[in-house]
């Protein structure tokens, strides 16, 4: 939990838990640290009361379930939107899990999550180029589908180390705006027109602000990271290339919030994060989606504050950074 700006610390007490008809009872095997949404609360660059209890993302086994409870029963591993704890109520999605995913990697699958998100909202087509800013966890994992649907991803990121954990994950193209003109470069690999789609997944508004420069005419932008922190810029050019007809202009501005998506299977959607969840395992045990790479790092929650350090002052060695709450 945070007690403050830039405090972090384990805390144990006892807690009782008293099952509603559609809980389950998880007790935690991993959990991934959502480091652009945690580091945004932890250094007050998005504002939250303290003491905020945090995380929403891991995998654990069933330990108890509510009496409707019909898609896992006790010992089942399954992944839930629960907080950074040991015993937590799943309460929304509780997927059920393939044994062979009881492993840390398991835990990134909802940052996957949320950058299926953003895929399913723009839609990528065969021969698409598309431009992923950011090579966090949701850049890398939407790098990757991007490159399953057909498409030509062109990642883009100033840490040098990231971009080459991209490389080793089937992503061939990246470019570092430090070393070299971005602009110049999606261009040269575009033939001169831009890219189809850009998928922001940093949430940094000068970035989003920038990145619209990669886009061809009549391109679609997505955004993926939630923008954060205050950001003073003339906004107009921007709106330009929104709205006027001339290249790189006349395009499409998408949000792609994780939870735009429907929690549960139904008739009446094509998508839902349950789907979501099964696929992106499957493609996780079938190599498809490389996320073993993506760790860098598993800690025990009593050095909470060595993670949190470490996700601040590493960003050229700490990518993907879990929890491990033991047997």
């Amino acid at each position: 939990m945070f007690e403050g700006i830039n405090q972090a610390k384990l805390e144990t007490k006892p807690k009782t838990f008293i099952l509603s008809p559609h809980d389950v009872l998880i007790k935690a095997r991993y959990s991934c640290i959502s480091a652009g949404t945690e580091m945004a609360k932890l250094t007050g660059l998005q504002k939250v009361s303290y003491p905020f209890y945090l995380g929403n993302r891991a995998v654990g086994h069933v330990v108890a379930t509510g009496n409707a409870v019909d898609n896992v029963v006790i010992d089942d591993l399954v992944f839930s939107h629960v907080h950074h704890q040991n015993y937590s109520l799943g309460q929304q999605l509780v997927c059920p899990l393939p044994n062979e995913l009881n492993t840390p990697v398991a835990a990134t699958l909802g940052m996957a999550l949320v950058a299926m998100t953003g895929i399913q909202t723009v839609r990528p087509e065969l021969g698409d180029n598309v431009v992923v800013t950011g090579a966090g966890l949701v850049g890398q994992f939407v790098a990757q589908l991007a490159s399953l649907s057909g498409a030509y991803p062109i990642l883009i990121d100033i840490i040098d180390e990231r971009l080459q954990v991209a490389r080793s994950c089937g992503i061939n193209t990246t470019i570092n705006p430090i070393r070299e003109d971005a602009s110049e470069r999606v261009m040269e690999l575009t033939n001169g027109k831009g890219a189809d789609i850009i998928l922001e997944c940093t949430g940094v508004p000068d970035v989003a602000t920038s990145a619209i420069d990669y886009a061809r005419r009549s391109g679609r932008f997505v955004f993926v990271g939630s923008p954060r922190g205050e950001f003073q810029t003339d906004i107009t050019p921007f709106l330009e290339k929104v709205h006027l007809w001339k290249p790189g202009g006349d395009l499409t501005l998408l949000g792609a919030h994780e939870w735009k998506i429907p929690i549960k299977e139904n008739d009446f959607t094509k998508y839902s994060m349950e789907q979501n969840c099964k696929l992106l395992a499957r493609l996780m045990i079938e190599n498809k989606l490389k996320a073993t790479p993506l760790v860098s790092r598993v800690y025990d929650p009593k050095n909470v504050v060595e993670a949190y350090q470490d996700l601040t002052n590493y960003q050229d060695e700490v990518l993907g950074a879990i929890f491990d709450w033991g047997d």
